[in-house]
């Protein structure tokens, strides 16, 4: 794939997330005027004579969990997924970096974590059981299929020279589709996350940390073997900005929710700029 290819690629990925964006601010607005979110399925503390709204702004005075800071956290996600987007495109408009295009499809993949606002936005109880599974399955499609991402990114930065990365892609999402197909969702509980968990699930668990854990190991091995000091700190950043992900993720209040912004956005950056410095005189 050209340079101008992914381009045209990543412009169709900023749509994309655009549109998750606007349709998770209409949930969001939707959730909280009409106050769906129901504080007693998870927490047991919502008032029966609090509106939405109030209910919405003394969840700021809390320091434990609290639904809200929940639904804050699933729609930074979009936010955040059309931010680095956009800042991919125009950084790497004119560089070449392979594994950049799988970074941005992590960043794409992010923004899916919007799906779990179906589950408040139809207060809970009102979703079928078959639907919980398949929306729930879908989440932990896109989470995997992103990390999949960083790890070919880690790969592709040990430069292996191919132009037709789109196979990498289906051969990713392909091998996503199918773990996530093999997963037992428990469809009958929603977890306070706003997800239904996975039946003994430490072995997919450890497949998420394992894979996260190889993507950033790979930029510490292109480092060692090249000695690239750019890409010591790339797997540093790339590193601090998954962990700000597994806290954004398993948010319960907004000093986690702070935290995670914080270590997301910073690492995320650092990343983009450390791999753009290197690139740039490529």
């Amino acid at each position: 794939m050209t340079i101008a290819g992914r381009n045209r690629a990543r412009l169709v990925a900023i749509c994309i997330a655009a549109l998750i964006l606007i349709l998770s601010l209409i949930s969001f607005v939707g959730i909280v005027l009409n106050g769906n979110l129901d504080n007693s399925l998870v927490t047991g503390t919502k008032s029966a004579e609090s509106s939405g709204i109030t209910e919405f702004i003394l969840s700021f005075l809390r320091n434990n969990y609290n639904g809200y800071a929940v639904l804050i956290s699933i729609l930074a996600f979009p936010f955040l997924s059309l931010g680095f987007l956009i800042f991919v495109y125009f950084t790497f408009k004119k560089t070449h970096a392979i594994e950049i295009s799988f970074f941005a499809m992590f960043t794409l993949c992010i923004s899916f974590e919007s799906i779990r606002l179906v589950f408040p936005l139809y207060n809970f109880s009102n979703i079928v059981l078959d639907s919980i599974a398949n929306l729930s399955r879908l989440v932990y499609f896109f989470r995997l299929a992103g990390i999949m991402s960083i790890f070919m990114a880690g790969i592709f930065a040990n430069k292996i020279i191919t132009r037709k990365i789109s196979s990498v892609f289906f051969f990713i999402f392909f091998i996503s589709f199918l773990i996530c197909l093999s997963m037992p969702i428990n469809n009958f509980y929603i977890s306070r996350y706003f997800l239904s968990d996975i039946k003994a699930g430490h072995s997919y668990i450890y497949l998420f940390l394992i894979a996260a854990l190889l993507a950033c190991v790979n930029y510490f091995f292109v480092y060692i073997t090249k000695n690239i000091k750019e890409y010591l700190f790339a797997a540093i950043s790339l590193t601090g900005a998954l962990i700000g992900y597994a806290v954004l993720l398993y948010t319960s209040s907004y000093t986690l929710l702070g935290i995670g912004l914080a270590l997301f956005i910073l690492g995320n950056l650092s990343f983009i700029k450390y791999i753009h410095s290197y690139h740039i005189w490529q």
